[in-house]
């Protein structure tokens, strides 16, 4: 029964990383978008407005969640992967935790620079 909870993560986490991504490749070539319309605005590639974005709470969120999803559903289905090799069950606890421990190491670094630019 544990697992179909974590399947069922599986398969939310993946609808969320591709809401997030369809979003963020949308702000990215918004400026293509609007220019073929007939507005003018910034490059949203450029490095200001890159920076601008970035110091906002909801696009600081934003990439907070993408980076929390993305983690969650990369290492939960690089575990189910390692788990179909037919390990023993102490060994399959001692993979989880070091999965677990790297995921939340990654996530530590991940959210130091949208934290760290939303503050200043």
């Amino acid at each position: 029964m544990k697992n179909a909870y974590l399947n069922f993560a599986q398969m939310i986490t993946g609808i969320m990383v591709a809401v997030l991504l369809f979003i963020h490749i949308a702000v990215q070539k918004l400026g293509v978008i609007l220019s073929f319309l007939g507005f003018k605005i910034s490059d949203p590639l450029a490095f200001n407005s890159m920076m601008e974005r970035a110091r906002q709470g909801l696009w600081a969120g934003i990439y907070i969640c993408l980076l929390a999803f993305g983690l969650f559903h990369a290492l939960n289905g690089l575990r189910n992967i390692l788990l179909e090799t037919g390990l023993s069950p102490a060994k399959m606890r001692t993979l989880t935790w070091l999965i677990i421990i790297f995921g939340l190491i990654f996530f530590a670094l991940g959210t130091y620079v949208p934290l760290v630019l939303l503050t200043t």
